[in-house]
């Protein structure tokens, strides 16, 4: 006679991946907010995402040293360090350039739409390559949560212009990342994950600066600018850290479409301490992306039940 994990078991790992998702969610909602609000305006893209993910990385790596898991990363496989490498290319380097060039001319709600558009693209991903399983139900989901995300004002269309393209570039790359990842999870520890992200990522976005010829301005930023992106390391800290403990325990469409729950947070945080208002739009927003996400978790919670294995004889 054999036994399988207990249904109670795989229950409470799904609760924590989803409780993780919900937190990645919320910070990534306050950071939105605070970098719109007081990161200084005009420093260059990719020096500021060198700074900030660079601060990440530093600090990720004295949490390695603390927990002393820096002793495991001679140990990880080539076959380990070929993914950890292409998590740091797909995602924690290349799309934030495309991202942040981008977002120089595209109008920020057309940004918003395309990288809100990330949760689609894991899901057509995650069928063939991590054999994630998607019914009628969670294509409901899929088009209620895109449906209430136009719904949060200014939009007026596509214009199919370079900056749109890049922008949907870098979401592209940030889907394949979260596929990559996600595999890369069930061998390797979730915050080795997330140091290789930030800081192999900086190491690239430092090439590229130096490609770029703009090394020479991290040594002009003003002491006051450092300041304010430190508060941006430490959202982001939490963010990485949180969003990869979470797609360890939980499948990756069910989180990515949790990160969702980013917009309204920013939306009412803009609503409470900038415009003093509440359009209907913002109504709608939160109602059709909470409904979207609870459809989805009763889905999968389903969908976990039934693929359950039961005890079996020999």
């Amino acid at each position: 006679m054999k036994f399988q994990k207990p249904e109670s078991g795989r229950a409470e790992i799904l609760r924590m991946g989803l409780l993780f998702a919900i937190l990645a969610a919320i910070i990534s909602g306050f950071s939105i907010f605070y970098n719109k609000l007081v990161v200084v305006q005009g420093i260059d893209s990719t020096i500021f995402n060198i700074i900030k993910n660079g601060g990440v990385g530093i600090v990720l790596t004295a949490l390695l040293f603390s927990t002393r898991k820096i002793a495991t990363l001679p140990k990880l496989s080539k076959h380990q360090w070929i993914e950890l490498v292409a998590i740091a290319v797909i995602g924690g380097s290349i799309p934030f350039v495309l991202f942040f060039e981008g977002l120089k001319t595209a109008p920020a709600i057309n940004a918003t739409i395309i990288q809100k558009t990330m949760f689609l693209w894991v899901a057509g991903f995650a069928i063939p390559f991590l054999g994630e399983k998607i019914r009628w139900q969670h294509l409901v989901a899929f088009l209620l949560i895109g449906w209430s995300n136009l719904f949060i004002g200014g939009f007026k269309g596509f214009g199919g212009t370079p900056s749109e393209f890049m922008i949907g570039g870098a979401t592209l790359l940030w889907s394949i990342e979260i596929i990559i990842t996600k595999k890369t999870l069930s061998t390797v520890d979730n915050l080795i994950v997330s140091w290789a992200r930030m800081a192999i990522g900086t190491v690239i976005l430092l090439v590229i600066a130096y490609i770029q010829g703009k090394i020479g301005m991290l040594l002009a930023i003003p002491p006051e600018q450092l300041l304010m992106i430190a508060g941006s390391v430490l959202l982001l800290i939490g963010y990485v850290t949180s969003w990869h403990a979470a797609l360890k325990r939980a499948p990756a469409t069910l989180v990515t479409c949790v990160l969702i729950l980013s917009t309204p947070i920013t939306n009412v945080l803009s609503s409470v301490f900038i415009t003093h208002t509440f359009p209907s739009a913002h109504i709608i927003n939160i109602a059709g992306s909470l409904f979207g996400v609870g459809i989805l978790l009763i889905v999968d919670r389903k969908i976990q039940k039934t693929s359950q294995p039961r005890l079996q004889t020999q």
